[in-house]
C-alpha cells in the first residue's frame, strides 16, 4: 500500500454511443424495456465458473468528467465450454442498454437479469453452441462522487477529472466483464473525450481524431494480457509533464497531474528513472510495458497508489509537492511507495495471482522489494529501521486470536475486505526477508527470476512461488508454507542448558497469543532461528532450521557455559524472542549492534504491551539504550515508551513515567529542538521526530510545548518553510494545550487553503485537541456539511491516536455514527472500529460492542476490524492487570 489497484483493457471497437439519458441514471438498475427482466437463477457467490472464458476485450467508452457518468460498449471475444442459453457475467450498478452474442453467423439477443450486487445474468432464449463467440454490450455507468472505486470523478480548483480504481472487484462498476484475476486477456481501448482534455490508459495512443460535439476519439494500442483489475483510464484537463526515458528499453515517462501542478513533479522526475533501473537489474529483464505514466488523484480512499501497468496512480500528496513540502518525509514516502508500485509491474502485473487468496504474492513481494531498492538508492535513510517497524506492526496484529493467515481463503466479500492489511503487506514482507537471509541473496534472486520467466504474462499461485524459491532446498518451501498457510506469531523461548557435558541452548516454539483459551492445540512452524552466544569466536551467529516443538542446539565442543544468549541477531527472523529473566538481565547491551538492539527493544515492548512483561521491567530493560550514541537505537527506545497506553498507569505512576522520560531523554530533546539544524544527518532528523514530541508530551516539557504553539501559529498563518518533516509533530503537540485561539487559527487556515496535504495536517492535528470544549468543537467540525467528510474524518483519525481522547471519541460516535456513516465511503466506514484501539476499560469495551456489534449489513471487513479492536482492548486490560501487580 502504497496501495491502489485498477483494472481493465479493451480490444478496440469502432462504436460510439451518444450520452443521452445519463441525467436519468438515478438507480442505474438493469431497466430498459428492451431488456425485460426475467426470473433470476441463483447467482454465484464470488466466482463465475468456467463455462464461458474471455479471450479479448474491446472497450469504447465516452468519458466527460462534468457529466453524471460514462457510456460505452464492450465487445468480448469468448469461448463457450459447452452449449448454453444462460450465463452470468460481472456488473454492478450498470444500466444495460443492449446485449447480444454472435456465434458464427447467428446473433442472439439477451435479456438482462439482476444477480445481486455483483452479477448480471444473460438469458438468450435459445441454446448457443459451444465454441468461440463475441459478446457485445452497450451500457452506462454512473460516476461516484464519494467513493474512489469503479469510475469516479473529483473536482480540483474548479475543474472536473475522471479516474478509475478497480482493485479488487470494481471493474464491474465501470463496464460488464469477467472480473476475476485469472482471466488475463489483451485489451483495446477507445476513449471519446472533450477535445481540450487529456485521455490516458494503460497503453500508448495509436490514433486520435476530432468527432462531433466538440469531442475527440482516442484509440490506444492493444495491450499485452491483463486482468480486469489492472485496467485503468483517466480524462480531464491535466498537465502532462515529459519525464524523459528510463530503463533498458528507454521507456517514455510522463507525469499526469491536475492543472497547475506540473512544477510539483520535480522529485518524482528525478527519482523514478533510477528506481526503474534498479528493479530491472534485480529482475534481470526490462520493464514490461510500452510506457510509464504516473497519474495524480486528489483524494483516494483505502489506497494510496495503484500499480496499473503503464499507468500508476497516486494520491496527489504522494506524487506532487510544493517546494516547502518537498522535505525528507515526502521524499521517503514517494521513493518507498513508488518503488512498491513499480515492483508490481513485474510481480503482480507481468505475473498475476490466480485468485485473491494469493494477493499476498503481489503485496508482500512489493513491500519487501521496495525496501531493498530504497536501501540501494538511499542507504542513508536506514531502511532497516523502517523494515523493523513494519515487522513490529505486523506482530502487533498477528498476536491476536482474530488474526488471519497470509493466504486466507477468499470466499466472500468480507474475506476480500480484510485481504489488504498488515498481514498481507508487512508480515508477508518480513517472511520474505527471513527466508532470503536463510537461502542467500543470490539464490533467492535466482528463484524470483525463474518464477517470473516461467509465468510471464500469465498467472501463478503460492505453490509456484514456493517451488521456485525452494528449488535448491525443499525445506524452504515447507517453511514458507508453514507461515503462509496458518495464522499467528511464533514465540521462541531461548533457554541456556548446561546440565549435560556439552553446553546447549534449548529452543521451544509456540504461538504467542495473549488471550488464547486454555488447552488450545499447539502450532508449529518450520523456520530459521539464529542466536549469538557468549564466547562464540567473532560473534558468528549459531543458526538452525527449526521444525520441532522443542530442539536442543549444542554449542561448540569445549565451550563453557554461556552467561547469555542473544536471539535473532539482525532482527530478520519473524518470531518473538523470549528469555528467562536471569538470561535477559545478563545481556551485554553495550555489545549489541544497531539491529540487535532495536530488535531486543521491540520484542520487549511487545511482551509488555501484551501483559507478558510488567512495564517496570520494560523500562529497566531499555534503560541502557537511552544513552546510546546511535540515533536509531535511542529512537527505538523512545518510540516504545511513547506507545505505552496511559491507562496502564495510575496518577502516581504516570507522574513517575514523566520523570523517567525527562531524566533519560530530556537533555537530548533540548539539544535537538523542533527545527532542523545545518549538518543534521538523516539519522538525527529521524531521532528528532521521536524524542522531541515524546518529551513534550510525556514529560510535559513546558518550553517545548510553548515553542510548538508559536511554531504552529506561524505555520497556520502561512509561514510553512521552516517545519518541514516536523510539521505534524509540532501541530499535534500544540494541540495538547490547544485553546479557542488555536482552534480558530486552525479553522482559518483550513478556509484559506485548497492544498489537500496542508488540510490533512490540520484536520489530523484537530483530533489531538485535549481541552473538552475545543475537542468537541473539532468533532462537530468533522460533521460540517460545508466540508468533505473524506477529508474532515481525519479529525477522528487524529483523535484515535490520542489515548486521552479515546473515551470522548467513543462517546461522540455513540451519538453521531449514523450521521457520519451516511457521508463516508463504504471502505472508510469499514475501518471505523479501528479508531478505538486506545480504549482500555471493561465498560468501554462493552460500549464499543453495543455501538458497532449489530450493524447489518456491515461493510466488507467491518466485523473483523471490530473483533480485532475488541481483542486489543482485552489485551490492554490484561497488561493493565499485570502492571497493577508490580
Amino acid at each position: 500500500m502504497g496501495i491502489a489497484r485498477l483494472s481493465w483493457r479493451a480490444m478496440a471497437h469502432r462504436f460510439q454511443l451518444p450520452f443521452k439519458a445519463l441525467a436519468a441514471l438515478a438507480a442505474l438498475a438493469l431497466s430498459l424495456p428492451a431488456l425485460a427482466l426475467a426470473a433470476a437463477p441463483q447467482p454465484p457467490v464470488m466466482q463465475l465458473g468456467d463455462d464461458v472464458k474471455p479471450l479479448a476485450y474491446a472497450l469504447d467508452v465516452t468519458v466527460v468528467p462534468d457529466k453524471p457518468g460514462i457510456t460505452g460498449r464492450v465487445d468480448i471475444d469468448v469461448d463457450l465450454a459447452k452449449p448454453l442459453s444462460f450465463f452470468w457475467i460481472n456488473g454492478s450498478d450498470l444500466e444495460i442498454r443492449q446485449a447480444t452474442l454472435t456465434s458464427g453467423r447467428a446473433k442472439f439477443v439477451a435479456k438482462a437479469i439482476r444477480g445481486g450486487k455483483d452479477f448480471i445474468g444473460l438469458q438468450f432464449g435459445k441454446t448457443i453452441p459451444a465454441g468461440p463467440a463475441r459478446l457485445s454490450i452497450a451500457y452506462a455507468a454512473r460516476f461516484s462522487l464519494n467513493e474512489t472505486r469503479g469510475a469516479f470523478k473529483q473536482k480540483e480548483r474548479g475543474e472536473w477529472y475522471a479516474y478509475t480504481q478497480f482493485e479488487a472487484v470494481d471493474a464491474r462498476r465501470a463496464f460488464p466483464s469477467f472480473d476475476e484475476p485469472r482471466w488475463k486477456t489483451p485489451w483495446t481501448l477507445t476513449m471519446n473525450v472533450r477535445r481540450e482534455h487529456v485521455a490516458v490508459t494503460n497503453n500508448p495512443v495509436e490514433s486520435e481524431k476530432d468527432i462531433e460535439g466538440g469531442m475527440k476519439q482516442v484509440r490506444f494500442k492493444t495491450t499485452p494480457p491483463l486482468p480486469t483489475y489492472l485496467v485503468a483510464f483517466a480524462a480531464g484537463p491535466f498537465d502532462v509533464v515529459d519525464g524523459g526515458t528510463a530503463g533498458i528499453n528507454k521507456t517514455p515517462l510522463r507525469y499526469i497531474v491536475p492543472k497547475g501542478r506540473a512544477s510539483q513533479t520535480r522529485y518524482a522526475k528525478e527519482t523514478t528513472p533510477k528506481l526503474v533501473e534498479l528493479l530491472e537489474e534485480y529482475f534481470g529483464r526490462p520493464y514490461p510495458y510500452a510506457k510509464f505514466d504516473s497519474v495524480a488523484i486528489p483524494i483516494t480512499i483505502a489506497f494510496g497508489a495503484m500499480e496499473n501497468p503503464g499507468m500508476i496512480t497516486y494520491q496527489s500528496g504522494l506524487l506532487t509537492a510544493t517546494p516547502e513540502r518537498e522535505n525528507d518525509r515526502f521524499k521517503q514516502y514517494y521513493t518507498s511507495i513508488g518503488a512498491h508500485e513499480i515492483a508490481h509491474q513485474w510481480f503482480g502485473d507481468l505475473v498475476t495471482m490466480k485468485w485473491w487468496d494469493d494477493v499476498w504474492l503481489n503485496e508482500s513481494f512489493a513491500t519487501w522489494m521496495a525496501r531493498k531498492v530504497v536501501g540501494q538508492y538511499r542507504p542513508e535513510w536506514d531502511v532497516v529501521s523502517f523494515r523493523q517497524r513494519e515487522r513490529n506492526e505486523a506482530m502487533g496484529t498477528d498476536r491476536l486470536s482474530s488474526t488471519r493467515q497470509i493466504r486466507q481463503p477468499v470466499r466472500t466479500r468480507d474475506d476480500l475486505g480484510n485481504a489488504f492489511d498488515r498481514i498481507t503487506y508487512d508480515k508477508g514482507g518480513a517472511i520474505l526477508t527471513m527466508f532470503e537471509q536463510h537461502v542467500g541473496q543470490e539464490k533467492f534472486r535466482d528463484g524470483v527470476r525463474a518464477y517470473l520467466n516461467k509465468h510471464a504474462w500469465g498467472n501463478a499461485s503460492a505453490e509456484d512461488f514456493f517451488a521456485a524459491i525452494g528449488q535448491s532446498d525443499p525445506v524452504v518451501a515447507q517453511g514458507f508454507a508453514s507461515f503462509v498457510l496458518q495464522p499467528g506469531l511464533p514465540v521462541i523461548d531461548f533457554m541456556i542448558d548446561c546440565s549435560r557435558q556439552a553446553a546447549a541452548v534449548v529452543l521451544r516454539q509456540s504461538r504467542f497469543e495473549p488471550l488464547a483459551p486454555a488447552g488450545k492445540a499447539a502450532q508449529r512452524w518450520t523456520l530459521p532461528v539464529c542466536m549469538r552466544v557468549e564466547g562464540d569466536a567473532g560473534g558468528k551467529p549459531v543458526c538452525t532450521m527449526m521444525r520441532e516443538q522443542q530442539e536442543r542446539i549444542e554449542l561448540a565442543a569445549g565451550a563453557s557455559c554461556p552467561a547469555w544468549v542473544l536471539p535473532n541477531p539482525g532482527g530478520v527472523g519473524y518470531y518473538l524472542s523470549r528469555l528467562e529473566p536471569r538470561a535477559a538481565a545478563a545481556l551485554p547491551a553495550s555489545q549489541f549492534n544497531e539491529q540487535e538492539a532495536t530488535t531486543f527493544i521491540n520484542d520487549q515492548a511487545l511482551l509488555a504491551g501484551s501483559g507478558a512483561l510488567p512495564w517496570q521491567q520494560l523500562l529497566a530493560s531499555i534503560k541502557p539504550f537511552t544513552a546510546d550514541a546511535r540515533p536509531a537505537v535511542v529512537g527505538a527506545a523512545a518510540h516504545v515508551v511513547g506507545e505505552l497506553n496511559p491507562a496502564l498507569f495510575d496518577t502516581g505512576r504516570d507522574q513517575a513515567l514523566g520523570g523517567w522520560v525527562r531524566e533519560h531523554f530530556g537533555a537530548r530533546a533540548a539539544q535537538l529542538g523542533w527545527l532542523a539544524q545545518p549538518g543534521d544527518s538523516d539519522a538525527v532528523k529521524r531521532l528528532r521526530g521521536v524524542v522531541v514530541p515524546l518529551v513534550a508530551e510525556i514529560a510535559s516539557d513546558a518550553q517545548l510545548r510553548s515553542q510548538a504553539r508559536s511554531l504552529a501559529l506561524a505555520w497556520l498563518g502561512g509561514d510553512r518553510g521552516a517545519l518541514g518533516a516536523m510539521t505534524r509533530y509540532v501541530l499535534q503537540t500544540a494541540a495538547y494545550d490547544g485553546d479557542a485561539a488555536l482552534f480558530d487559527a486552525m479553522s482559518a487556515a483550513l478556509a484559506k487553503s485548497d492544498e489537500i496535504t496542508v488540510r490533512s495536517e490540520i484536520f489530523e492535528a484537530l483530533g489531538h485537541l485535549r481541552d473538552p470544549v475545543q475537542r468537541q468543537r473539532a468533532f462537530e467540525l468533522a460533521l460540517s456539511p460545508q466540508l468533505d467528510a473524506r477529508e474532515s474524518s481525519r479529525i477522528f483519525e487524529g483523535a484515535s491516536e490520542e489515548a486521552q481522547n479515546a473515551v470522548a471519541l467513543l462517546g461522540f460516535m455513540q451519538q453521531h455514527f449514523d450521521a457520519l456513516q451516511r457521508r463516508m465511503p463504504e471502505e472508510s466506514v469499514a475501518r471505523v472500529p479501528r479508531w478505538h484501539t486506545k480504549l482500555c476499560s471493561a465498560q468501554d469495551r462493552k460500549s464499543l460492542l453495543a455501538l458497532y456489534g449489530n450493524r447489518r449489513p456491515a461493510p466488507p471487513g467491518f466485523e473483523r476490524n471490530l473483533a480485532q479492536t475488541a481483542e486489543t482492548v482485552d489485551i490492554c486490560l490484561l497488561a493493565r492487570a499485570a502492571s497493577a501487580r508490580h
